[in-house]
């Protein structure tokens, strides 16, 4: 990439009130879902969804996505932060599906996009950056960043015991609750 200081951003919970795969498939947890997540690391029902998605035909999801963004991200976006990286160089790093961040990049006019990204590869590629994020899993790119926004939804006293003394922190406290 360039020399130019990039807003690296997560995407749910972060730009949108939304787990946006789970909204998107309109998938809802369940409690052996969650038990085989936690022993196993695997999430069969978010697997078994995507996998019934691909096999639509590629404009089906395209179409799909574009109306997902429009009808039920937007109205769903977190305004602090969108005022954040207004004119500003954005890439989106986020657990989504690949479809999902490429249409919100597109929107956004993102410079790049990494859906389930490796931590490690971003780092490789980006080394002058800021972030903006809510999920204790990117405390490794907290670390290497230039400056971090922490979106919190009532987990502001985790993020402060966990958070290095040396990074120059901005928290967001949500509006809205997950759900």
């Amino acid at each position: 990439m360039t020399n130019e200081r990039y807003i690296l951003v997560d995407i749910c919970w972060t730009l949108f009130y939304s787990n946006t795969t789970y909204d998107f498939l309109h998938i809802r947890g369940n409690r052996l879902n969650s038990l085989l997540f936690k022993l196993f690391g695997c999430d069969i029902v978010r697997s078994r969804a995507i996998r019934r998605f691909r096999q639509l035909p590629e404009e089906e999801q395209a179409a799909r996505a574009e109306r997902f963004y429009t009808d039920y991200l937007v109205p769903r976006k977190i305004e602090p932060v969108w005022q954040m990286i207004q004119g500003k160089p954005v890439v989106l790093v986020s657990h989504t599906m690949d479809i999902i961040a490429k249409t919100v990049a597109r929107h956004i006019g993102a410079k790049a996009y990494h859906s389930l990204p490796d931590k490690q590869e971003v780092l490789t590629l980006y080394n002058d950056y800021d972030i903006i994020t809510d999920n204790l899993t990117d405390i490794e790119l907290i670390r290497h960043a230039k400056s971090a926004t922490v979106i919190t939804y009532n987990n502001r006293e985790r993020w402060q015991k966990i958070l290095p003394r040396d990074i120059n922190v901005t928290f967001i406290d949500a509006t809205e609750r997950r759900y």
